[in-house]
């Protein structure tokens, strides 16, 4: 009796689990459907319905935040706070940010309603956008940046006040307007054309307000650095001056420390006074800025070095000079191409002789003992701009030297002479010394290679070295130096400084 009883008991049960099976498992299917996407905000499963429903389901960077009982309501919601940014950016909307999306999804799950839990955590969570514009910039490789700005044509302003740190208003705007520029008629620059690198477009998006650029200085600033925020300031003191400022600093041009400065300094030539706070951080722009030139200027040409004869008239070691020598004229125009405010090439375009130099012929008497000099000194380099003057900082009793157009150049004995010493110091780096056996003894310093030895005789225009950043050097230049019985002068008294650049 009792096997019948439990033979009935396990047939009783066995009939329960299969009648009560099917409801059992539906339901936990569709509960481990919704917990298995659990909401940001806490939200209940009321019950469930006969009929599926269509519920909205709002997401944020693919987490769900919550499902939407009456998206209208919500929306409605979000069209009333607006009215809290209505002010600052009028004429436009507030609605779901970035990453922040709705899917339509039907269920049979009844749930809580949280619509207003779940607007508090899109404004609490900055998740609400304002309709603005999208500024990407890309090049053939994809958008590498995007800006949220509130006006475009405010983006458009900072662009333009941005370009005219490397090219004149008026040059900006006969280019733009496609009017005809013609090569310079007068010695001086002519820009001839300017260019972004960059592709910059334009869309709408929606973004938090907190991510909008709302003014021109600060799209400004953007442009100037991109999202580099260090900067670097200096604070002057008695005897600085822009162009001693700039060559520490990263071996600037005391035009570009003016660039940077816009609210303090007004001219390349103003004097500076001590406790004046400058940036002295160069532009680290996400954009690149082509700015063409075309360049006429008036270059000193100079002989091939004395022809030096021999005259059985003269006394043994006398010399006598027969013709006199003399420096030419040439008028060059060349191309260049500045990055960012920086020159990065010059390419010669033509050259005019406007006056041939002249050899001198010097006569010496019955033996030729060694080389002496003319008193007349050429550039050391090609293409030469003065980039620290003598004296442009304490106790700088040379001149920087660099040739605008190539940046390791060759460098050329100044005058004739015999090298009397050749070597390396902590300070002066690679250097030669060039003794012209008339009291004149010219120095070249920060060498990168040396091309002759102590004892050898060099004439006027030879190479003797290549230029270097070696030694206490800021950047790659010749820092020259004359002496005359053993004090220096300013080389400017003895070469043409005012018929070349000084940076």
């Amino acid at each position: 009796m009792k096997k019948v009883v439990a033979v009935i008991f396990c047939l009783l049960m066995a009939l329960g689990i299969v009648l009560g099976l099917p409801e059992l498992f539906e339901n936990k299917i569709i509960e481990a459907d919704f917990i298995n996407e659990v909401s940001l905000v806490n939200q209940k499963i009321e019950k469930y319905l006969d009929e599926e429903e269509t519920y909205s389901k709002i997401y944020n960077d693919g987490r769900l935040i919550g499902v939407v009982t009456d998206y209208d309501y919500l929306m409605n919601r979000i069209k009333e706070k607006y009215n809290d940014y209505k002010d600052d950016f009028p004429d436009t909307e507030l609605g779901l940010g970035e990453d922040t999306y709705v899917v339509k999804e039907k269920s049979n799950i009844k749930f809580e309603n949280i619509d207003d839990e779940i607007f508090n955590y899109l404004v609490d969570n900055s998740l609400l956008g304002i309709k603005t514009t999208a500024v990407e910039f890309s090049t053939d490789n994809g958008v590498y940046e995007i800006i949220y700005v509130k006006n475009r044509d405010v983006f458009y302003q900072a662009i333009d006040d941005f370009l005219l740190n490397f090219i004149s208003e008026d040059s900006l705007t006969k280019i733009r307007n496609n009017e005809t520029i013609s090569n310079p008629e007068d010695y001086g620059v002519v820009e001839t054309g300017v260019n972004i690198l960059e592709s910059i477009t334009t869309k709408e998006a929606i973004v938090s307000p907190e991510n909008i650029y709302t003014n021109k200085k600060d799209i400004y600033e953007f442009l100037c650095y991109g999202r580099n925020t260090e900067r670097q300031y200096y604070t002057t003191v008695e005897g600085d001056t822009l162009q001693g400022v700039g060559y520490y600093f990263g071996d600037m041009s005391p035009k570009q420390i003016v660039m940077l400065n816009p609210n303090v300094l007004t001219s390349p030539e103003q004097v500076i006074t001590p406790g004046m706070t400058l940036n002295v951080t160069y532009y680290t722009s996400p954009i690149t800025v082509v700015v063409t030139k075309e360049n006429l200027s008036q270059e000193t040409t100079y002989p091939e070095a004395p022809l030096y004869v021999q005259d059985e008239e003269l006394d043994a070691g006398s010399a006598k000079t027969r013709v006199e020598e003399e420096t030419g004229l040439k008028n060059t125009l060349y191309e260049e191409i500045w990055v960012n405010g920086v020159l990065e090439q010059g390419n010669l375009k033509s050259e005019t002789v406007v006056k041939e130099p002249v050899q001198g012929v010097i006569a010496i008497g019955t033996h030729y003992v060694s080389i002496a000099g003319t008193g007349n000194f050429q550039w050391p380099v090609d293409n030469p701009a003065i980039t620290c003057l003598y004296m442009c900082r304490a106790n700088h009793s040379g001149m920087d030297i660099v040739n605008e157009y190539v940046t390791y150049c060759n460098i050329y004995a100044a005058d004739s002479g015999v090298v009397s010493e050749v070597g390396y110091l902590s300070d002066m780096g690679y250097y030669i010394y060039i003794d012209h056996q008339n009291g004149f003894t010219t120095i070249y310093m920060h060498l990168n290679e040396q091309y002759v030895e102590v004892g050898q005789s060099v004439v006027r225009g030879q190479l003797i070295a290549q230029m270097g950043n070696t030694g206490r050097s800021y950047g790659v230049h010749l820092h020259f130096t004359i002496e005359y019985e053993g004090e220096r002068y300013d080389p400017c008294d003895f070469l043409p400084c005012s018929m070349v650049n000084v940076e």
